[in-house]
This record gives C-alpha cells, sequence and structure tokens, in this order.
C-alpha cells in the first residue's frame, strides 16, 4: 500500500544565535500546506522540482533555482504540482535581525516590504543556499552571521521597497488593525466574533470582511495561525506537547496537533524532534 507520508519529509534547525532564527528542508510529493503566515521574512529555496505558491493576490509556480519572500504575516499557501518530488530550503528571518541588515543601508524605515514575491537570480540563490551550512553546523562562528547579513543587504537593495510610504489609511485599516493588535493581547484567550463586534462596535460581517481585506484571513483563522507561531517557540524549549497546547491557547492537545500539522506539515512531537540547536 501506498505511504504518502513517506514521501514527506522535513527538517527543522533553530540557529540559538541569531535570535532563534528557524531553518526547514521540505521535500514532499503530497502535503498541501493551508493558508497560513509566520511572524517573520519566509525567503524560500527551490532546490528540485516545482512548487505552486500562492497569497492573496497571485499564484507562483516556483521552478528550480528560483527564490520566492514573504513578509511577515503574509498569508500564502504551497503545494506540489501533480504529486511530483517538490524539494525546497526555507528561511524564517526574524524581524529583529532584518532590522539588523536594513540598519547598515541607511534606509528611512526600519524594514523592507518585498512587493514582488518571486525572484529569478540563479547568482543570489546560490549565495542564499550557501548560507544554510553554516547557520546549521558553525551557528556560533562570526562567518554565519557575516554570510547571512551578506546574502540579506542584496536582496533588500535588489528586490525590497525601502522607502516610506504616505499612502492615506483608511478607516477599514484602523478597525482590522484594532482587531489583530486584540488577537495578540489576547491569544491565549476564547475571542469570538460576537465579542470583536463588541470591541470595534460594526456588524459580524462587516469585520470579518474588513479583517479579511486586509490580512487575508477571517479573525478565528489568523488567531489559530497566530496560536501555532507561538507554540512553534515553545516547542523549541522541549516542553510536552500538551503544556504547549496549553500555553499556546488550544484548549486540547488534539486540537492544537491537527491544526499544527495542517499548517506546518508534521505533528508538534516531529517538529520538536527534528529540532537540531
Amino acid at each position: 500500500m501506498y505511504d504518502k507520508n513517506k514521501h514527506n519529509n522535513v527538517q527543522h534547525f533553530i540557529n540559538n544565535a541569531l535570535d532563534n532564527l528557524e531553518l526547514f528542508k521540505g521535500s514532499f510529493t503530497s502535503h498541501q500546506f493551508k493558508p497560513h503566515f509566520h511572524e517573520s521574512y519566509t525567503i524560500i529555496f527551490m532546490d528540485y522540482g516545482i512548487g505552486d505558491y500562492s497569497n492573496d493576490s497571485s499564484n507562483f509556480i516556483l521552478s528550480t533555482g528560483s527564490i520566492l519572500v514573504f513578509n511577515p504575516y503574509e498569508v500564502h499557501t504551497g503545494k506540489p504540482v501533480k504529486n511530483s518530488p517538490w524539494n525546497f530550503l526555507t528561511m524564517y528571518v526574524p524581524i529583529g535581525i532584518m532590522k539588523k541588515a536594513m540598519g547598515t543601508l541607511n534606509s528611512p524605515i526600519e524594514l523592507p516590504v518585498f512587493k514582488e514575491n518571486i525572484i529569478t537570480n540563479k547568482v543570489l540563490f546560490k549565495k542564499g543556499k550557501a548560507v544554510f551550512p553554516n547557520l546549521i553546523y558553525n551557528q556560533h562562528h562570526p562567518k554565519s552571521e557575516y554570510l547571512l547579513m551578506d546574502f540579506l543587504k542584496e536582496l533588500i537593495q535588489r528586490y525590497a521597497h525601502t522607502e516610506i510610504n504616505n499612502e492615506p489609511i483608511s478607516e477599514k485599516f484602523i478597525v482590522a488593525k484594532q482587531i489583530k493588535e486584540y488577537l495578540h493581547n489576547h491569544y491565549l484567550e476564547e475571542v469570538s466574533i460576537h465579542d470583536l463586534s463588541n470591541l470595534t462596535g460594526i456588524s459580524q460581517y462587516g469585520l470579518i470582511k474588513s479583517f479579511k481585506q486586509h490580512y487575508q484571513l477571517p479573525p478565528h483563522q489568523y488567531l489559530v495561525n497566530l496560536r501555532i507561531e507561538k507554540a512553534k517557540k515553545l516547542l523549541t524549549e522541549r516542553l510536552s506537547a500538551t503544556e504547549v497546547a496549553y500555553q499556546s491557547g488550544f484548549f486540547d492537545q488534539s486540537h492544537f496537533t491537527r491544526h499544527f500539522k495542517k499548517i506546518i506539515g508534521i505533528t508538534p512531537k516531529q517538529f520538536a524532534n527534528k529540532v537540531i540547536t
């Protein structure tokens, strides 16, 4: 009998020396990632095969040798094409590290924004991919940070938007941001659409529409994803899945495990076992 899970393999690495920068090596033929986000910058290197990615506005077919970049909290999905092999490397760059890279470029803003997600630059691809073994196996060596910063600075200079955004802020964005901030401050609590409606003073339908327009997910799904991001950090501290579920806002372990696997691709236990620090 064909076991599709045998063809879905991942490894995680955490670099303690660089603000717990996360590295991910994935090989898939069947898993489809549900719409999700990360709190860090997501930089994907397609090492072999073809990946089918999308965000709220575009679909991307990523071929071998290409780079795909998503900004923090930018909702995206990923899946293989026709169940063919799909191998990739992903670097989750914390906001603090990206700020440090920006600080060397005399930019008027703290953080870059990547408006064009897909990058076809084989030289930069090779440069970025070469950073991985140093970040994994020589994480406390100064060379590792130098190579990472050198790659990030070139990525920012060539492909990021680094100017101040003077576009007017809409009323709908203010409401959506208010909801987002509330979810971040209350992710350990049970938050209902009724609660958010009372908070903002607008209808349940209106707040869901406004929030999804700006953050690509309805509030409840955003809250689940936020809890998964918190859980990933707790799992690196070697807590049990039950403890992590409770401390990240899930009401039971099975509920936590189901959502974790849909977003990350493996179970919390598998994630913890594959973390190398």
